[in-house]
């Protein structure tokens, strides 16, 4: 077979050493050859023998483009014949992918020293916990048969209003859902400028409060955030072809939505038997408080008082919520995150899934293998938020000390910074421990390094799906909290007559609900992160079963898919 420049067919360039003899998409018409991306036509003519070929993946950038050599530069390779490519071979792994190979088939126990003190910390909370619930009311949980005849907020109403704003809760986030299922371009530009208006009227709100500086401050926000339009309209289709893949595989795998369900029931009964908890401590640690008489300047006497055990028990108990709390999530977000994994590296292998039930299987590392490294994780940001908490309940004192205020809002701002950070970094983190049963230190230096590496940082900022979260998951404070409402308004209970608990009550179902509805959205947000892990870890993964996806990164971000075409391997 000579060349010849008015034939259609160009001999392909050897292969590179250590990449396409093993199945992968540098052969077999994958993307790349034969009408791939980027070409249309085949290879281009080789070079003549005095030139090396292309090295580092060169035919992926500009190689492709050039004209073919003049005639004078032609040659007769002599009936070179190139033996036909290798049948792709998905074996025990579900295909010649990197992230198959090496998919936590066989996990071990990992930072077994974090789970061990969890559960220390958290055997030591029930029991103190048991001793400050003794210390409520004898009258508390008692129905007087009405309604709206009982004087004690620890009843069997008071449940019913609470059991209300959990269903409502559920409803409204399983509904949501279904919108985003079905609408996800509508809903991306809807959750956009709903934050705009948000801004802009909590803005008008303020000055109308006379709050000067938060309403400026506010309208800023909100007429800058309405300029951002432009320069942010062309992320929606990427983001809507990433909301519409994670839906689906939400719907193929629906036991990721039962399973946080069931989730978010664990963190209601927990934060509930917390706050009993918490309600009794007040009467509980008062036998320990110590108090003494001072005189002033002016020769009047006062009375100061201090407990230091009681203000030990709080910090305990809020650190000990904080970090219950956290695992309780990030052992939902690896379970899901391993479900989606387990779909983006073996749907439509010949082999099919490792296991019948990918979902529960990921359940069961997340609570025995990696469950030390989500401990680890998990504490990291416990610490954070219990400091924080602290700085903030110094703020709060309202003392004269200008200097002492200020470096309270300071510390409280950069400890608010740092927890955003590693908070952002755990989440994909867990995706490596999900997928590879790492420990979480390698887990986290990995993730950070294929991120950076691979230019994935690009996507998740372009992604704009946490805007239709969160917009959803204010929409479902705001009904509940109205919900709430409604109810102790309609009830009238006896501990309400001065209206002394409407507020607090509908602070408190609001934030609730905002929880529950991130808890129950948890497989939008750990699917939107695993997608991004797993195209930054194996790229080929996502061109075999979801080419359109990976056309539009390949075409928008080609940094990150460089892999599929280059000679070195990740």
């Amino acid at each position: 077979m000579s060349y010849n420049h008015n034939d259609s067919y160009y001999p392909p360039p050897p292969p590179p050493e250590g990449y396409g003899q093993q199945g992968g998409y540098g052969q077999q018409g994958g993307y790349g050859q034969q009408g791939g991306y980027g070409q249309q036509g085949g290879y281009p003519p080789p070079p003549p023998p005095q030139q090396a070929y292309p090295q580092n993946g060169e035919y992926y950038g500009n190689s492709y483009n050039q004209a073919p050599p003049p005639p004078q530069q032609s040659y007769e390779p002599s009936n070179t014949q190139y033996p036909p490519p290798p049948p792709q071979d998905y074996g025990n792994n579900g295909g010649d992918f990197k992230g198959a190979k090496h998919y936590n088939r066989e996990p071990k126990f990992r930072d077994l020293w974090a789970a061990l003190l969890f559960l220390a910390q958290f055997a030591l909370f029930v029991v103190i916990a048991a001793l400050f619930i003794k210390s409520l009311p004898s009258t508390a949980f008692k129905n007087s048969g009405k309604t709206h005849n009982t004087k004690d907020f620890f009843s069997l109403p008071t449940m019913i209003m609470w059991l209300c704003v959990l269903l409502v809760s559920i409803v409204f986030s399983i509904v949501y859902l279904g919108l985003m299922q079905m609408f996800a371009g509508k809903m991306l530009v809807i959750s956009f400028w709903f934050a705009v208006v948000s801004m802009i009227g909590t803005g008008i709100y303020y000055l109308a409060a006379k709050i000067w500086f938060a309403g400026g401050i506010m309208l800023i926000f909100g007429i800058f955030y309405a300029l951002m339009w432009f320069s942010w309209r062309h992320r929606i289709p990427f983001s809507k072809l990433v909301l519409e893949v994670v839906c689906h595989i939400t719907r193929r795998f629906p036991s990721t939505i039962a399973i946080s369900v069931g989730f978010l029931l664990i963190q209601a009964l927990y934060s509930a038997f917390w706050s009993l908890a918490f309600a009794g401590s007040f009467k509980h640690m008062q036998q320990y408080q110590s108090c003494s008489t001072h005189t002033d300047r002016n020769g009047r006497q006062y009375q100061s008082c201090s407990n230091v055990r009681q203000i030990l028990a709080w910090v305990f108990m809020v650190f000990s919520f904080y970090w219950t709390s956290s695992v309780i999530l990030n052992v939902l977000h690896t379970t899901i995150c391993g479900t989606f994994a387990t779909f983006y590296f073996f749907e439509g292998s010949p082999q099919g899934y490792p296991t019948k039930n990918p979902t529960l299987s990921s359940l069961k590392r997340a609570m025995t293998n990696s469950f030390g490294s989500i401990c680890f994780g998990s504490l990291v940001v416990a610490i954070i938020q219990t400091v924080r908490a602290v700085v903030r309940a110094i703020r709060s004192q309202g003392d004269d000390n200008v200097v002492l205020q200020l470096l309270a809002c300071c510390a409280d701002c950069i400890l608010g910074c740092i927890e955003a950070i590693v908070e952002f970094f755990n989440k994909y983190a867990y995706v490596e421990i999900a997928m590879y049963g790492k420990a979480f230190v390698p887990a986290a230096k990995d993730t950070w390094t294929l991120i950076k590496d691979r230019g994935v940082d690009a996507l998740i900022n372009d992604c704009l799906i946490g805007n239709v979260l969160q917009m959803g998951a204010f929409l479902c404070a705001a009904v509940v909290a109205l919900v709430a409402w409604l109810y102790i308004t309609i009830t009238k209970p006896e501990y309400n007559t001065t209206g002394s608990y409407t507020a607090p009550i509908i602070i408190a179902a609001f934030v609730l609900a905002m929880s529950m509805f991130m808890v129950l959205l948890k497989s939008i947000d750990s699917g939107a992160a695993t997608t991004f892990v797993c195209l930054a870890e194996d790229p080929e993964a996502m061109a075999r079963n979801n080419p359109q996806l990976f056309a539009m990164v390949r075409e928008t971000y080609p940094q990150v898919v460089r892999g599929v075409h280059a000679v070195e391997r990740f």
